[in-house]
């Protein structure tokens, strides 16, 4: 008999070689199969699925050129997943560098020092109910902090009552939170071909398998959200329609009617990630406020104030709540109420409209900045995102320009760690803006980058030190 992972080949679109190498990796996520398992001979997997015996070298050649696969001889081709980042290198890499920049980090810049930062000292400093946020124990998060973040929803067009609100311990929690109510394993997850490497990482924890997308300068296109939809028999779509990371897309209202009309068809819950959406002027209505029985929305504090706090918040429909419930309390049980007591203080303080000026003046000077220095038609940006794409040149690859960039002092990410299938192989690189302490630091990097682009690919690999 042949193999369950075999029907996934059959479901699954485009050349008949990839057809098998993406149904091998949705396998190993979903655990139909597992490192170490033998794949079929070759002339066998022919036979089974009616292919000729090249396509199928085809696809054994490239899942060994992916690090997927190790030949034995006499005794056939096994399974070897190579153990990869799941984040940029400044995530796990603690090691401190002198003279280095690091454009790899997605956070608001704490230039001038970040305007949320006085503030949030001076709210540390008043007086703060203590005893009780020791004592308190709800799952949700306390009322007074649900209404405030329910409040500041309204500002998008989202309506909102602290009943429909759970405090998290910032958005990739949420992320997490959301995939644990909405799936179970081995379901597919619908999602940008290039998406948030977090969510990579929650499902695979989580056993999900992750359905890439394709995209266009608006983000997910509605007419291959509608066939993914049909192919896969899905029913949860994780998508960032507000300044999508790493591409930068973002979705017209047109677009985003689109989209939520195609998840109605098939019954497709969304999971919003809006962690951008103040960042535009004027905002973008979110999906939310479009289909709020439909959409998970969730956003967090993290691009607005910084990702120390660890706080966010999420708006849910009546229906999933309990599931949602569950999945809050099997994981922290409650966010802090101290943090969402900062995080509160912030969002309803008089000086929070010039707070988010300040930031939108310094991230838009700062992407100017980098069209005054890079060649524009290698650039993909927008003047509120905290990052642009780099096209590499023809003879490099990403994760060469990246290395390359590392050993000249500057720190990047490859689209590499965002692509939801090895199909994409993109030779974008993302920079952030915002990571460098100031924007003479930053037009110092971006220098590095430019005068990186003037050269060739090395011709052996770089070896860091």
């Amino acid at each position: 008999m042949h193999p369950e992972w075999i029907a996934i080949v059959e479901e699954t679109g485009g050349p008949r070689y990839l057809a098998i190498v993406s149904a091998v990796k949705r396998a190993l996520a979903t655990g139909l199969l597992r490192p170490g398992d033998r794949l079929p001979p070759q002339r066998d997997l022919a036979n089974w699925l009616s292919l000729n015996i090249g396509t199928i070298s085809r696809a054994y050649a490239e899942m060994h050129d992916q690090g997927l696969t190790r030949g034995e001889v006499g005794r056939g081709t096994f399974l070897s997943v190579k153990e990869e980042a799941d984040g940029p290198t400044s995530l796990w890499d603690h090691t401190p560098r002198q003279s280095f920049v690091d454009l790899s980090h997605n956070f608001p810049s704490g230039a001038a020092p970040h305007p949320a930062l006085s503030l949030l000292q001076q709210a540390m400093g008043t007086e703060l109910d203590a005893a009780a946020f020791l004592s308190a124990q709800i799952d949700a998060g306390l009322e007074e902090h649900r209404r405030t973040f329910a409040h500041w929803l309204g500002r998008f067009g989202i309506e909102a009552r602290a009943d429909d609100m759970l405090v998290t311990c910032g958005g990739q929690h949420g992320l997490l939170l959301s995939l644990a109510a909405l799936s179970r394993p081995g379901d597919v997850i619908l999602t940008e071909e290039l998406s948030f490497y977090g969510l990579k990482s929650a499902a695979a924890l989580l056993g999900r398998s992750l359905v890439g997308v394709r995209m266009d300068r608006e983000g997910i296109v509605p007419e291959s959200l509608d066939m993914a939809c049909q192919r896969t028999g899905a029913r949860v779509l994780f998508c960032t329609p507000t300044l999508h990371n790493p591409t930068t897309a973002t979705m017209s209202e047109r677009r985003r009617r689109e989209i939520v009309a195609v998840c109605e068809r098939h019954d497709v819950t969304v999971i919003e990630d809006d962690v951008y959406g103040f960042m535009p002027d004027p905002p973008p209505r979110p999906l939310a406020s479009m289909a709020p029985d439909r959409v998970v929305h969730l956003t967090s504090l993290s691009k607005l104030a910084g990702p120390g706090l660890r706080i966010g918040f999420m708006r849910v429909p009546g229906h999933l709540f309990h599931a949602f419930g569950i999945a809050l309390r099997a994981t922290t049980l409650m966010a802090s109420p101290f943090n969402a007591e900062w995080a509160a203080r912030i969002l309803r303080s008089p000086r929070l409209d010039t707070i988010i000026a300040a930031l939108r003046a310094e991230t838009a000077a700062r992407q100017n900045l980098v069209m005054e220095t890079l060649p524009r038609a290698l650039v993909t940006n927008a003047p509120g995102a905290f990052y642009f794409g780099l096209r590499t040149p023809a003879d490099w690859t990403a994760q060469t320009f990246t290395s390359a960039a590392e050993a000249r002092g500057v720190g990047i990410t490859p689209y590499t760690l965002f692509e939801v299938s090895s199909l994409h192989q993109s030779n974008m690189v993302r920079v952030c803006v915002n990571a460098a302490p100031d924007q003479e630091t930053l037009k110092a990097a971006l220098v590095k980058l430019a005068e990186l682009l003037d050269e060739s690919a090395p011709t052996s690999p770089l070896i860091l030190s």
